[in-house]
């Protein structure tokens, strides 16, 4: 029942077929002014509608380091591969300082329905961008691998005003602030009765490592133990937006689980005279694209690499302990990586 019960969210979050309408709460008469601020207050509550994520250590750093094009919000990604390594207390955060003592070669694998497998003998970036390069145009990419139309995660929160759009993005302050402002500048808030953000990630491939038999390094440098090394990268495309409605949260919500196209061509639907602010985020540079229709996030949403144009940036990442390989983890309450076994 579960499985079925997904599967009807993802159909109808993603195709324009007809669903009946979903009865919600009665509606309110109270709006939201640009100037209401209940940041003191607010508590940011996700809820997911899609979630194909699990604890195996993975972090996410899709939104990071994006930046928004036109705005002064400059992206900033790092420079971060398979095989590269940083100190403890600059992993997962600036990832620089990278610790560039000589290391042994190591396996790439490359998870295409078909894996492409190479050696880099030269643990590099600019040699890992050869290989990314190489992979792309292999025949393993070229006849075996189909990007996903699937999104791996979708999730929605209730904003309750622009203020708050800061504590959506707690790891990219620059992000988060901006799209404040223009939030504020480009939504007529007059009649705006909700105010939410909406986020949507598609995964691509993942690049992983073998780690070599006698270990990462030719010579072991000094403080390895507080060194931690990328083992896997995860590429995808990301899409940011925030709805400004004329009907209740509940409504609008009700109208991604259905068919939000069919909703919003519905003169009644919750989504009809709603507003949207769409960014979305497709390749290696992070610059975010500002877009401001629901055709536009319908068509993010039917074709998020382009035609196979891009396969995204990095979004996710897995760390290991140079010293022991055990897995690298954030703590919440420490801010700080812990040690376990993987």
């Amino acid at each position: 029942m579960k499985r079925m019960f997904l599967i009807g969210i993802i159909l109808g979050f993603l195709s324009s077929c007809g669903k009946e309408n979903i009865t919600v709460k009665t509606e309110n008469n109270t709006h939201i002014s640009s100037k209401d601020s209940t940041h003191n207050n607010f508590s940011l509550k996700w809820t997911s509608l899609i979630d194909n994520s699990y604890n195996n250590g993975e972090l996410d750093i899709s939104s990071k380091y994006i930046g928004i094009q036109g705005w002064s919000c400059m992206a900033n990604p790092p420079y971060i591969y398979v095989g590269a390594t940083f100190p403890k207390s600059t992993f997962n955060t600036s990832f620089d300082e990278e610790v560039t003592d000589k290391k042994n070669p190591i396996y790439l694998i490359f998870n295409f329905n078909d894996p492409y497998i190479t050696n880099m003998e030269t643990v590099s970036y600019n040699e890992y961008l050869k290989k990314i390069k190489e992979a792309i145009n292999s025949e393993e990419f070229s006849n075996y691998y189909s990007f996903p139309t699937r999104p791996y995660q979708v999730k929605f929160a209730e904003l309750q005003s622009p203020e708050n759009l800061d504590s959506c993005f707690v790891d990219n302050k620059d992000f988060g602030n901006t799209l404040k402002r223009i939030v504020k500048q480009e939504l007529n808030m007059d009649k705006v009765k909700s105010l939410c953000i909406g986020k949507v990630i598609f995964k691509s491939f993942t690049v992983s490592m073998d780690t070599p038999p006698d270990g990462l390094f030719i010579k072991e440098p000094s403080g390895i133990e507080n060194f931690v090394y990328v083992r896997t990268l995860t590429y995808g495309t990301s899409a940011y937006f925030i709805i400004g409605s004329n009907k209740t949260y509940e409504e609008v919500l009700a109208a991604f689980k259905g068919s939000f196209m069919n909703d919003y061509h519905n003169q009644e639907g919750a989504l009809h005279k709603s507003q949207i602010i769409l960014l979305t985020v497709s390749d290696i540079n992070q610059e975010a694209e500002i877009k401001t229709t629901f055709d536009d996030l319908n068509s993010f949403l039917k074709n998020p690499f382009m035609n196979g144009n891009t396969y995204g940036y990095p979004i996710y990442c897995k760390g290991f302990y140079a010293k022991d390989n055990s897995i690298f983890k954030i703590t919440t309450s420490t801010s700080t990586g812990a040690h376990t076994r993987g």
